[in-house]
């Protein structure tokens, strides 16, 4: 079976038109659901969405003006790019078992990614006009670091990084252990003030081990003009146009979150909070 790229929305338009937080929703397999684009969101430059697929069968499609990042969460499943294999085939047991495999495809291409077991892919996609050439990652090549001390220790992992010629997409995982909080000091990338500080839209997705479990992401600026926080629980995904955004783990629960940055600068140089900014010495 062979879906043809379509864009399948949960979402009302207008009630969504600005927003920031947008919870999972089931999707069917066999198709690709559009999360969050510049149609329901703030965001200019990224989109995000999931495609699920069941054993033998596939998906395929082309990119216009946009460079693509597929992420494997769980499954096995190659890709064809112009009608070849690249890379090798990827698999993953589950985001919480085995580091990430993905790919990367710059404008102009077409692709074919088929399954040979029930798999779920994100696809995080930016404008662009060049990009850099198809590139497979698999798990060896991911860049794991440990981060931050005590109770904002979190483990990241750099899928697609600053040293690979992407037009704009920086891609990775974040891993906090239960109680845990991640993205701390609280920081951003919302101006271009180098070389300080460069301006980054970014996107977050979330999954909970074990499920019903939770978190909470706090966004907020330096005026308080936007100061919330949110429950985000397994499948929500959060959008980041602006402001500080730590995130915290409930006690008992594992919490992961895909991240992915888009700008016209590819260069993750994260602004701290100057009035937290001291923890980093504790």
């Amino acid at each position: 079976m062979k879906q043809e790229e379509s864009r399948y929305r949960l979402i009302n338009r207008s009630e969504a038109s600005k927003m920031l937080f947008f919870p999972y929703q089931k999707y069917p397999d066999n198709w690709l659901y559009q999360v969050v684009d510049s149609s329901n969101s703030p965001l200019q430059m990224e989109s995000f969405s999931l495609l699920k697929l069941s054993p033998h069968t596939s998906y395929q499609g082309e990119l216009k003006g946009e460079e693509a990042v597929f992420v494997l969460l769980q499954g096995k499943v190659k890709m064809e790019v112009e009608g070849k294999t690249l890379g090798e085939i990827a698999q993953r047991k589950s985001i919480f078992e085995d580091k990430a495999s993905a790919f990367y495809l710059p404008p102009g291409v077409c692709y074919q990614i088929e399954a040979e077991e029930d798999s779920e892919l994100i696809l995080v996609r930016a404008k662009a006009e060049k990009g850099g050439s198809p590139a497979f990652f698999p798990p060896e090549i991911v860049k794991v670091k440990t981060t931050g001390k005590g109770t904002f220790e979190r483990e990241v992992h750099t899928i697609v990084g600053e040293d690979f010629p992407a037009e704009k997409l920086i891609v990775g995982e974040t891993f906090n252990k239960p109680g845990l909080w991640s993205s701390y000091p609280p920081h951003r990338h919302e101006k271009n003030r180098p070389p300080e500080e460069y301006f980054l839209e970014e996107i977050y997705h979330y999954r909970v081990e074990p499920e019903k479990g939770f978190g909470i992401q706090v966004l907020y600026t330096e005026d308080k003009e936007l100061e919330k926080a949110y429950l985000v629980e397994n499948g929500d995904t959060f959008v980041i146009p602006r402001g500080y955004h730590p995130v915290v783990a409930a006690p008992g629960y594992r919490l992961y979150y895909f991240w992915s940055l888009a700008g016209e600068v590819r260069i993750l140089n994260p602004y701290d909070d100057p009035h937290h900014s001291w923890t980093k010495n504790l």
